[in-house]
């Protein structure tokens, strides 16, 4: 039984990838079976017996993919438009300000199964707004939007700050630069981690990456707490970290139109529903057998997930 289970998934893996892989699969095959195989055992006293087999195997598998292929090629001309091409749908207006839109608004949206997106105004309706800066608000973040708060933090202080666009950022969420200078005068890393504490592994990490990049300053900022390991090599590294209250404490330095002006900034709109770290766009609640969890709104070109 596990190893039809483990076909099969073969099969649907295939189905669901363009025909042209299936094609490609089945030439590669039938050519190492058919020639590439006797190549390599020349001079094997087996050869003879095993040829015929090898021939046989060669057909059997170029017809399977060939199978495959066709079927694949007839699933996907009769796909939908909206399957063939999923149309991202707007999120400009509960965009944080300042960040840029990954696609151009469009009128309408798939139909899906879950939460529409014209609800979404309802819940930035509903999200309290803090009247200042506290641990509590602070961790109310959202990991994209605690990041460009960080960002913003760090362009009233005096710096040019550059946020990098979802996907793998290499360590790095933030570059900072010294006004008329191109070469980044430090690296900023941030973490909106509310259960977990950072640890020694994460600080080792930025430093890493300082060194490859020939930066001397790092910053480390989280909205919770580091380990005592991480606070220890923290202190012999050139890394400044900031934990939540450590933030909430520089933010309390701002003169008061500043701090204002940030918290403005940080709570606007749909600050709590995470942003998907792939696409860029705010994610959608969803339900399954284990209860309910934050799911990207590409799904399943897209299958980043968040926990409630």
């Amino acid at each position: 039984m596990a190893r039809r289970k483990k076909n099969d998934s073969a099969a649907n893996l295939l189905l669901a990838a363009p025909w042209q892989v299936s094609a490609i699969l089945g030439v590669i095959s039938f050519i190492g079976l058919r020639w590439l195989f006797p190549l390599l055992m020349a001079g094997n006293m087996f050869l003879p017996i095993i040829m015929p087999l090898a021939r046989m195997a060669s057909w059997v598998t170029a017809l399977f993919f060939g199978f495959m292929a066709l079927t694949s090629y007839a699933k996907s001309r009769r796909a939908s438009p909206q399957e063939q091409k999923f149309i991202l749908p707007e999120f400009n207006r509960a965009a944080p300000p300042g960040s840029q839109p990954l696609t151009s608004p469009v009128k309408s949206q798939p139909k899906t199964k879950y939460k529409p997106v014209a609800e979404a105004a309802a819940v930035e309706e509903t999200l309290p707004r803090p009247s200042t800066w506290t641990l509590e608000a602070l961790r109310s973040l959202e990991w994209k939007r605690f990041e460009l708060v960080c960002a913003k933090y760090y362009e009233i202080t005096g710096f040019k700050a550059e946020t990098l666009r979802c996907g793998p950022d290499g360590g790095i969420d933030v570059k900072l630069f010294k006004m008329g200078q191109d070469k980044p005068a430090a690296i900023v890393q941030c973490k909106a981690w509310n259960a977990n504490d950072v640890g020694v592994k994460e600080i080792r990490e930025l430093l890493g990456v300082m060194t490859h990049e020939k930066i001397e300053r790092g910053i480390f900022l989280t909205t919770g707490r580091y380990t005592k390991d991480a606070a220890v090599f923290g202190e012999s590294s050139p890394i400044e970290m900031l934990d939540g209250d450590g933030f909430i404490a520089k933010l309390g330095e701002l003169a008061e139109l500043q701090r204002q002006a940030l918290l403005d900034f940080a709570f606007e709109g749909d600050y709590r529903t995470p942003t998907c770290p792939s696409c860029g766009i705010k994610m959608t609640k969803r339900n399954s057998k284990r209860g309910e969890f934050f799911g990207c709104l590409s799904y399943p070109r897209c299958k980043r997930t968040f926990a409630m």
